[in-house]
C-alpha cells in the first residue's frame, strides 16, 4: 500500500493529500484535493492479480461528482505509475 500510496503522491504532487487508513484486508488510501474533493482507494489481491478500486468519496452528491472528477484523476495516476501490460491481470478499476 505504501508504494501505491507514494506512487500517487509522486503524481498528483503536493496538491493532493494522502493518507491509509484501515488494516489488512480493510486498508485503503484517502486523496484528498479540498474538503469537498475526495477519492477512496482499495486493493484486492487474487493469486497472482491486483485489481484497485477507486471511487468518488463524500455524501451522495459530491461523492457523484468526486467519482467523475477526482476519482478518474486518482485512477489515471495509478495507471500511469503501474501500467498494464497483456500478460498482466493488474487493472485500476
Amino acid at each position: 500500500m505504501q508504494e501505491l500510496a507514494d506512487a500517487l503522491q509522486g503524481r498528483l504532487r503536493s496538491r493532493y493529500e494522502i493518507t491509509r487508513h484501515g488494516q489488512g484486508a480493510e486498508e485503503g488510501l484517502k486523496v484528498k484535493q479540498s474538503t469537498a474533493a475526495v477519492a477512496n482507494v482499495h486493493v484486492d489481491h487474487e493469486g497472482n492479480s491486483t485489481t484497485v478500486h477507486v471511487h468518488g468519496g463524500g455524501l451522495v452528491i459530491s461523492r457523484m461528482i468526486n467519482e467523475f472528477g477526482i476519482a478518474k484523476k486518482v485512477a489515471a495516476a495509478i495507471e500511469e505509475a503501474f501500467p498494464v501490460t497483456p500478460s498482466d491481470d493488474t487493472h485500476a478499476n
